[in-house]
């Protein structure tokens, strides 16, 4: 655990205060989810390599936000 707190202060992720993380993967998760409906609705040509690595982006920033510790 304590080898896990010194390596993520040093990526400059401060894990008992994760309100700014929570948020920048809230806003990545929400651009993404954006960018892969503009795909989708974009006419006649459905890049589907794209919309699969949009929809791989957002499952992982929702398992990072899941994994999370909670802080009230």
């Amino acid at each position: 655990v304590n080898l896990m707190k010194k390596q993520t202060k040093q990526l400059g992720v401060d894990l008992d205060r994760n309100d700014n993380l929570r948020a920048k993967l809230l806003a990545e998760i929400s651009e993404y989810q954006r960018q892969q409906d503009a795909l989708k609705s974009s006419g006649s040509y459905v890049n589907f390599t794209m919309i699969q690595t949009y929809k791989e982006l957002i499952a992982s920033r929702r398992q990072m936000l899941s994994r999370l510790p909670t802080i009230y």
